[in-house]
């Protein structure tokens, strides 16, 4: 019996812990404050999902086919969360990522006259970059996106990014 209440209590103690662990990433948080807006919409890309595109894209024979690299750095990902809305929502979501300045840490922006983009991170105690958040707004055509990305993720990453400054295909 007493081995059985002990059980029970460390389960109870276990889930407690991994609860407390669990750190929701910045789309989560986002769409957490703006859950009555029907006009967000979020989507989230698993970890199996990615590594279908992966392989999707090892199986092409095309002459756009993305660098190996590229490649283990996408398979490396844990989660992908796309958030698209009104492009009114970009301030909101920086605003949010400012506030949040000790969590995030503000990468590249860019800004043309038709559309407008901000990379931030956040880096684990040891340094390493665990979560990419890529904010883009195209106000002409009122629209929004955050492309939230987590897992481990290098630096050649996020160069390849930074250098194509741009969500489109």
């Amino acid at each position: 019996m007493k081995t059985k209440v002990i059980m029970t209590l460390v389960a109870v103690f276990m889930q407690l812990t991994a609860f407390a662990q669990h750190s929701p990433d910045f789309a989560e948080k986002f769409m957490s404050i703006y859950n009555n807006d029907s006009t967000l919409a979020c989507v989230t890309i698993s970890p199996k999902m990615m590594m279908q595109l992966v392989k999707k894209n090892d199986e092409k024979d095309c002459d756009e086919k993305r660098p190996e690299n590229i490649l283990q750095a996408i398979s490396k990902l844990k989660s992908a969360r796309i958030v698209t809305g009104k492009a009114d929502y970009y301030e909101k979501a920086e605003q949010l990522l400012i506030k949040n300045n000790k969590r995030f840490l503000p990468g590249q922006d860019y800004q043309t006259e038709e559309q407008r983009g901000a990379f931030y991170t956040r880096k684990d105690k040891k340094g390493q970059t665990v979560e990419l958040i890529m904010l883009y707004a195209e106000p002409e055509k009122k629209l929004f996106t955050i492309i939230n990305l987590t897992g481990d993720i290098d630096e050649e990453f996020l160069c390849f990014l930074y250098n194509n400054k741009t969500f489109k295909n």
